[in-house]
Order: structure tokens, then sequence, then C-alpha cells
């Protein structure tokens, strides 16, 4: 990808002096030729006002401002809104901005490998139900783990297993593990109860809770397992919002040695349905019908929707993508929170202040004991992987705290690092360009208010 540009100077090192300084001694920004733009290819150039000041260096042409470019805003845009509505309740208020070392500036770094850079010696919430930025990097491994795992199970796979029934309890020495080769199946089975807009979300995942202990537990619930084969299994949990209120519900990828004909599919559909009901009974929870409490489909061909995203995307992005059939994800109550016109009767912001308060502390994925140990994977945290986003990155340059709050205060903490990119991509002066139209902005706010 080319060399890395390193620059040794400190990123707006002398930012505060023209800030103090005022107009006396800031630089003009009447035309181009005072701060360098004529250098630039004219898509760079910014468009000016009615007297010719810039407008600001990201244009409608900039190269970087391609889908992924406005997606990489809008994320960005996302964290702060959360940040706004959750006020000091989630790490998502601090995420990207405070330092992990105080004593120390921030950074950017720059990864050649996906020519991307990043701010460094900051914090990363590891969010996956608050943040948009963090949720996309930790799905996105999760996603792969559970890619992984699907496409093996079914590939063939060997357990080891240690029966220590045949030995005495006092017995000391080694014991003989058993080999067994597996080339098995996948299926996903998908729980739900009955919902509408009076009920709260916390309460139906408190008795869902409840009711999903009971679907594995007893011998009923393992006579059902053992027909559908199961070895092991990994429940995720999302929610989407609708006309009818909060549509909590689970996803369970079922690990199984056995290939169910038609018959035998359809029959255990209907018993596991009939024991899902009756776990709910048990629960408290309002009862689902036989047609939509419950749903078994094969991993690989489940439905439309699965079928089109893949069942790991089911399995671990349902609270990022876009909601169907009329359901909204909670990112989507997010986004509609910024204009906060009323959906189904609720104002989007409160719906997710109830849905952040719902899902704190819980974990996407649960994999059955013993299950990443059979595909040899490590069990990762979702700040390990958040740590992990500067692993490869070279640091370029340190960042004033004076550039880096204004980078903040404007909400152009995603356009520095992509004028970043921009520089080591061969455009020379896209950073400066940037810092000298914030601190432009920032003397003239500072005017008026001692005007």
């Amino acid at each position: 990808h080319g060399q890395v540009h390193r620059r040794y100077t400190l990123y707006g090192q002398n930012v505060e002096n023209q800030i103090v300084g005022g107009s006396s001694r800031r630089r003009s920004a009447e035309g181009s030729q005072a701060t360098g733009w004529d250098d630039l290819p004219a898509s760079l150039r910014p468009h000016k006002d009615e007297k010719g000041r810039p407008l600001g260096i990201i244009t409608k042409s900039h190269p970087t401002l391609d889908t992924q470019g406005f997606q990489r805003i809008q994320d960005y845009a996302l964290q702060q809104q959360s940040a706004k509505l959750l006020h000091g309740k989630s790490r998502v208020c601090f995420c990207g901005k405070r330092k992990i070392d105080k004593n120390r500036n921030r950074s950017v770094v720059y990864n050649p490998n996906t020519e991307r850079a990043y701010f460094e010696n900051v914090q990363r919430c590891g969010s996956i139900w608050d943040c948009k930025v963090c949720a996309k990097k930790i799905t996105e491994t999760r996603r792969k783990e559970l890619a992984f795992a699907n496409e093996l199970w079914k590939s063939g796979v060997v357990l080891q297993t240690f029966d220590y029934s045949e030995y005495p309890e006092n017995f000391i020495g080694p014991i003989r593990p058993t080999w067994e080769y597996i080339k098995g199946h996948t299926y996903l089975i998908t729980l739900t109860n009955s919902h509408n807009a009076g009920h709260s979300l916390l309460s139906q995942r408190e008795g869902q809770k409840k009711a999903m202990k009971r679907f594995f537990e007893g011998r009923k619930a393992e006579a059902l397992m053992g027909r559908l084969g199961k070895r092991f299994h990994i429940t995720n949990y999302e929610v989407t919002y609708g006309k009818n209120g909060w549509h909590p519900h689970h996803h369970i990828l079922v690990f199984s040695d056995k290939e169910l004909s038609i018959s035998e599919f359809s029959a255990l559909r209907n018993e596991l349905a009939e024991h899902w009901i009756n776990c709910c009974r048990l629960s408290k929870l309002p009862l689902p019908n036989m047609q939509h409490g419950l749903d078994l489909a094969d991993g690989t061909y489940a439905d439309q929707y699965i079928g089109k995203w893949g069942v790991e995307h089911e399995m671990t992005k349902g609270h990022i993508k876009k909601g169907k059939e009329g359901g909204l994800t909670p990112f989507d109550l997010l986004q509609l929170s910024f204009e906060d016109e009323l959906v189904f009767g609720r104002k989007p912001s409160q719906l997710f202040k109830e849905y952040a308060a719902a899902f704190k502390g819980a974990r996407q994925l649960m994999w059955s004991r013993g299950l990443k140990d059979v595909f040899g994977l490590r069990d990762v945290s979702d700040d390990e992987i958040m740590d992990k986003v500067t692993d490869e990155a070279i640091k370029l340059n340190d960042i004033e705290d004076l550039v880096f709050r204004l980078l903040v205060k404007y909400k152009k903490y995603v356009e520095f690092l992509m004028a970043v990119e921009e520089e080591q991509k061969g455009v020379a002066g896209a950073v400066d360009l940037l810092v000298d139209e914030l601190v432009r902005q920032e003397i003239e706010n500072v005017e008026k208010r001692v005007a």
C-alpha cells in the first residue's frame, strides 16, 4: 500500500496562539492562496461563501465520501447521539474521547493494510448495544467465529471426551479419552412470545430468561433435544420495536449429530412449540400461539431472510441491521431520535433509553460450555476485540488536546481521520486545511462572544 508518511510535529501545536491572538494574528481566509488550496486538486478545494471564505474541505465531490465514507460519518453521529441520550449512564459517553493515559497526548495511528486511521490513547467502550462504532467491529468478529463454527461442524470435527464414571472416586492417574468423529448438521430455533405496546421490555426480558432456562432443563427438554441430536448450542437475544410494542426474541443455533427427515422435522417442530408455550406459561409470560411462538429451520436453508444474510448474520447483527416487516431495530430508533417524532405513539429517544437500560450488561452470544474448544477458538472478550483495533497500526503524530476538543466540538472527528487517510494516499495538506478551518470557526465564535 505504499510508504507510510510520518509527520513529527504535533497536529495544531500553534493553534492555541492563533485562537488567543484573535483576528489580529490569524491567517487570512479570504482566498485560496493564503492556505495553499490551489496546490490541491479541484475536487478537494472547498466551496466558498459569498465573501470567498471556505465552507470546509469535505465537499460533495470529496473522493472519500463514497457510501462507506458517509456510513462511517453516520456511525459516529449515532455514537454521539447515544452518548447524548444516555447522559453518562453508559460507557459510550466517553468512547473514543477520554484518554487512557492522562499524562500523554492522544495520537493518530494508521494501518496500511486496511488504509484506515484511528485515534490512539483513547478509551473504547466495547458496547454492542449502545455504540454503533464498537458494535460494528465486535459483531463482525463474532460473525466470523459463528460462520467458522457453523461450517466446520458440517464439514466434520473430532470430539474428545472423558468418562470419569469408569474410574473409582480416589483414582490417581491419567484418564483415557474417547475420540468421536462427527460430521454434523445445524438447525436454527427462533423463540418469541405474545406481546403488545403495554409490555415493558425489561419485564419481557426477565420473563424470557426464566422461560429459556426451562426450555433446556428437565426430562421433557432432554428428550426433545435428544431427538434433535443436540450436542451443543449457541443462543442469541435481540429485539425490534413495532406497532405491537417490543418484540424480543431468541435465536438458538443447534449443533446436531442427526439429519432429520421431513416427517421428523415437522413432528419435532410441533412438539418443541408446545414445550415452549408451556415454558412461557410457567414463567408468566403472555402465551404465543403454535404458529408464531417457535420456528425450526435448517441452518443453511432457513428462510428467505436468513438465506439472504446467512445464519451467522441473523444471529450477530440483528440489532444493527434494518428491521424487517416494519420492525425497527434499536439503531433505527437511535437514528429517528434526531428528529424524535412519535413512532407508534412513543418518542424514539425514550424507546432507545428503555432498550439501553434493559440490555445493560447483557451478553450477545452464549456458547455451550466446551463448544469453542471443539473448534480451537479462544474466548475473546468484546474489550479485547476493541483493543486490537490499533494493533497493526503505525503511529503518525500526536494531537494537542485543544485540537482534539475542536474536532469533537465541531463534529469533525471522522473527517479528520479521513483527511489523515488522504494524506497517506498522497493528498498533501488535507489535515492542515481541516485544522485551519476549525481554528477559523473557533476564532469567529470567540469574537462573537466577546463583542
